[in-house]
């Protein structure tokens, strides 16, 4: 039980840790995050292309949403060691040039790169596993255009996306960082993370239903916010609502990093006696 417990409140403290690093330079990380919206919106645009195909789309912008969206979904391992790096310097207070920062990496961009393969490879073997599932649920959405309850399969298919996304979660959490700063190999850094990530599996749980309280709460009282402004200038109203749901995107996207990093500092850099 103290077991337990020590290990939730390390949760709690890696979100306070994660607080404190995002006041040093809230601009900075605000900058750097918004640049993860070029990250992962190739990648949802890649995920669509599926929906594109047969419809009357011009088949360059597929070709080029394909492209782009390899090339993203290959290299995100270099951006979270690019930003865990980032993290480190700032945290240890270091004014340490980006340059250098990349210096680090650039030695295991072909790793790092093929992390990423296999990242997408196992992407798309979701999607083929669970397609069968989506396309009954679509088909019984049409059937059902006015049902407003969920049905069973709707429930089924995502019991089957989390237990196909938690290896996913478990293999990347730690994997990049590894690669980039501990010099494993591939398939050592993937063994490691989880191995990592299972032995801070009850901190990880704590600080992520940590930061989905403060985020709910926050997001609860912004919209009272806006729904009062709403109701005076509808159209400030919904410009307000758009800014404050990116505004939230970014914070919520930096205190997971965050949250990696201490975890990983923890894991790695300040193991327990």
């Amino acid at each position: 039980m103290n077991t337990i417990l020590k290990e939730i409140k390390l949760g709690y403290v890696w979100v306070k840790q994660s607080y404190q690093l995002f006041l040093h330079h809230p601009g900075k990380w605000l900058f750097l995050f918004s640049q993860y919206l070029l990250i992962i919106l190739p990648m949802t645009l890649m995920d669509a292309i599926s929906g594109l195909v047969g419809q009357d789309t011009a088949f360059i912008w597929i070709v080029l949403i394909t492209l782009v969206g390899l090339a993203v979904s290959f290299s995100w391992p270099i951006f979270t060691s690019f930003v865990i790096g980032m993290c480190r310097e700032t945290h240890m207070q270091r004014a340490t040039p980006l340059s250098a920062v990349l210096d680090k990496i650039r030695p295991h961009l072909f790793q790092l790169i093929v992390l990423g393969a296999l990242f997408f490879a196992y992407k798309k073997l979701m999607l083929v596993l669970l397609q069968s599932d989506t396309t009954a649920l679509e088909q019984w959405h049409q059937g059902n255009p006015n049902a407003t309850n969920f049905p069973l399969m709707f429930w089924g298919l995502i019991i089957k996306w989390v237990a196909l996304e938690i290896p996913l979660i478990l293999a990347t959490w730690y994997s990049p960082l590894l690669i980039s700063f501990q010099e494993m190999s591939v398939l050592n850094a993937i063994q490691h993370s989880i191995w990592g990530a299972l032995k801070n599996l009850v901190s990880l749980i704590t600080a992520w239903i940590i930061l989905l309280f403060f985020v709910v709460i926050f997001m609860a009282m912004l919209g009272l916010l806006v729904g009062l402004i709403m109701l005076f200038l509808p159209q400030l109203g919904l410009v307000l609502q758009s800014l404050l749901l990116l505004f939230m995107f970014l914070v919520v996207t930096a205190f997971l990093f965050f949250i990696q990093y201490f975890s990983y500092l923890y894991m790695y850099y300040q193991p327990p006696q």
